[in-house]
């Protein structure tokens, strides 16, 4: 469990560099709550202002336990009873901490919902909710029957056979509308693929991914 402390100062930002000084860390890495402010500068009290704060270091641990009760909460005002298990947690070289949550459910996909869309729904309120307290410095992903991984491979191979397609009738091909997220793999599959380029069409947050055959031949040497 994480060092929790109480700390006095003239200001938040005082109080702050106190609780850092002791926990042994920035003031970028506290997470804090205001417990108490007064001003007693009126006439004959020369005290000023004081204020009262908790604070505790922020770290991977932290953050996974607040998201991971976050989720539990979530679930439970929906009245799903679900189990949220912390599959990871790390902190990458961006500074910014992820979490890796899975929902151990009734294995009937109703956590998943339409390509996703129920986990996602359930990953931004949890990345909203914990970002608020953490300051915006971490990412949580939301996965249940592992979900994630297999969508994932479920979009390159799809991916792969679409780009055939297209360089065998040297004609555009274009996927089904997809999310952000979706459309990011099917991209991140055919990158190295110089016989043809991917473009994202479409307006809204799903958007088609169109994969077009470069004008060379395919039996043309690369450059």
């Amino acid at each position: 469990m994480a060092d929790i402390i109480e700390k006095e100062g003239k200001s938040v930002e005082n109080a702050l560099e106190k609780a850092a000084n002791d926990l042994d860390v920035s003031k970028e890495d506290l997470v804090y709550e205001v417990l108490e402010e007064t001003d007693r500068s009126f006439i004959g009290i020369g005290m000023g202002k004081r204020v009262k704060i908790r604070a505790m270091a922020k770290t991977p641990e932290t953050v996974a336990d607040t998201a991971k009760k976050t989720l539990a909460a979530i679930l439970g005002h929906m009245g799903i009873e679900a189990v949220v298990e912390i599959k990871e947690r790390l902190v990458m070289e961006d500074g910014i901490i992820h979490v890796f949550l899975d929902i151990i459910g009734d294995g009937t996909g109703l956590l998943i919902g339409k390509h996703g869309a129920t986990l996602d729904a359930f990953q931004h309120l949890v990345n909203k909710i914990t970002n608020r307290k953490f300051s915006g410095d971490c990412h949580i992903h939301v996965d249940t029957e592992n979900y994630r991984k297999k969508r994932e491979e479920n979009l390159t191979q799809l991916a792969m056979r679409m780009s055939e397609k297209a360089k065998k009738t040297r004609k555009p091909v274009s996927l089904v509308p997809l999310s952000a997220k979706d459309r990011k793999t099917v991209h991140m599959a055919l990158r190295e693929d110089k016989d043809i380029q991917t473009k994202s069409t479409g307006n809204g947050l799903l958007k088609r991914v169109v994969i077009i055959p470069s004008r060379r031949s395919p039996s043309e040497p690369r450059n």
